[in-house]
């Protein structure tokens, strides 16, 4: 009860006490920058872009970083229908809602899952796509995540705990993938093979 309480104060801040025109004009559109959707299409586009252009240590990057946001995305998919968690809108009276959504399971928010898991791994390879400055990009990275998280919570549609749980189970899965990746990145190259794509 106390957790509930707290997370309820903590959703009627950023819901309610950070209310701005600017906000409600950005956030509605900047959260589905965080989407499982619109991050696969990014990797996808990044994996064609290096195979066309031979950059083999992108290609590895983004194939890693796709199946970490595939395995972290599964995971919250599991957790969001085993706990079945409503939207704030669902359970709270006068929720300042901005955007719609059609899985009414809100906890944990994959769009929180999504966006640590490709931000978490790319940061892991960071150094070896950009041998300057990448520190710079990493926490360009950590501010988009963090804003990310923050929009889910400003149009109503997710609790603080669900952002932070999302987060969680992103920047684990991303971590068990890349323990792996070079035996994924291997297995990927075989069944591509077997498929004559290069």
């Amino acid at each position: 009860m106390i957790f509930y309480n707290i997370n309820v104060d903590l959703f009627n801040f950023f819901n309610h006490g950070l209310q701005s025109p600017i906000f409600d004009g950005i956030m509605p559109i900047f959260t589905h920058f965080g989407g499982f959707k619109f991050l696969v299409l990014i990797l996808v586009a990044v994996i064609l872009y290096a195979r066309i252009t031979k950059r083999d240590t992108l290609k590895k990057v983004a194939i890693i970083t796709l199946g970490a946001l595939l395995f972290s995305a599964a995971i919250a998919f599991v957790l969001k229908h085993v706990v079945h968690e409503p939207r704030p809108f669902m359970s709270l009276d006068n929720v300042h809602l901005l955007i719609t959504e059609d899985d009414l399971n809100s906890f944990p928010s994959g769009h929180a899952t999504s966006t640590f898991a490709v931000v978490t791994s790319l940061i892991l390879n960071m150094k070896e796509l950009v041998k300057k400055n990448h520190l710079v990009i990493d926490i360009a990275l950590v501010i988009f995540a963090v804003l990310i998280i923050f929009s889910r919570m400003y149009v109503g549609v997710h609790y603080p705990g669900d952002v932070l749980a999302g987060a969680i189970v992103g920047i684990v899965g991303a971590l068990i993938i890349n323990k792996f990746k070079d035996r994924i990145y291997s297995i990927s190259r075989l069944l591509a093979n077997k498929l004559n794509v290069k």
